[in-house]
């Protein structure tokens, strides 16, 4: 009995260190992923409060998101962005059916998301990304674009789940993985600034899950919505 207790208490310590150290090997993975969030939420705080900090001189060069988000045969979401007018060069050039103006921008960028298997209704995923926008818009206001988005985390949701610590289930408080997920993105779309429904966007997207199963895993998603300005223009 002596060698017996002895021997529990070695494995009760031994099972205690092993945890320590997970622990330690876990929060070491995660502050990476933490640090990009919080660099995520700040980016897209600043581009959504930009018009408040600076009414005399921002606004206008503000435009917000709203469209859906997925790939249409098994995941589907909400998007909700914003995107700031950065620097824009203007060139005018005469034609024989007039001036005609091209506009080169570039753009600060932030979006986030949420999207869904409404079948089986496992593949739940909070997506968030920032980055910078190259666009062209000609005289009738037609725009096409690239987006390049180095800042970017996707945390996938899982369901209810359960561990088991020292022959004791316990539940997991919100279970699932973070990734780093750049993406880029070419689009088309229609710009009207000065008006509050400011235009249309249609854009395919290449993201890329990074440390997926020791491997990376590409996803190829569709995007498209309207844009709105709250100037009072």
């Amino acid at each position: 009995m002596l060698f017996n207790y002895y021997s529990f208490s070695g494995a009760r310590q031994g099972t205690e260190r092993e945890r320590g150290r997970l622990n330690v090997t876990y929060l070491r993975s995660a502050l990476p992923k933490t640090y990009l969030a919080l660099i995520l939420l700040l980016l897209t705080i600043k581009l959504t409060a930009q018009d408040v900090a600076e009414p005399s001189y921002l606004p206008g060069r503000t435009d917000f998101k709203v469209g859906y988000f997925g790939n249409i045969s098994s995941n589907n979401g909400l998007n909700l962005g914003a995107e700031y007018l950065w620097k824009e060069k203007i060139k005018i050039k005469e034609k024989r059916k007039g001036q005609k103006t091209i506009k080169r921008q570039l753009l600060l960028n932030g979006s986030l998301g949420y999207s869904t298997n409404f079948a089986t209704r496992t593949q739940n995923g909070i997506f968030a990304y920032s980055g910078l926008t190259f666009r062209r818009v000609d005289t009738k206001s037609r725009e096409i674009f690239v987006e390049f988005n180095p800042l970017g985390l996707y945390r996938s949701v899982l369901p209810k789940t359960y561990e088991v610590i020292a022959n004791e289930v316990r539940s997991v408080s919100f279970p699932g993985r973070s990734y780093y997920a750049p993406s880029v993105a070419i689009g088309i779309g229609r710009f009207r600034k000065g008006i509050k429904r400011s235009g249309w966007y249609l854009n395919l997207q290449h993201t890329v899950l990074t440390n997926y199963n020791t491997g990376v895993l590409p996803i190829f998603s569709l995007h498209f919505g309207r844009k709105f300005n709250f100037s009072s223009k």
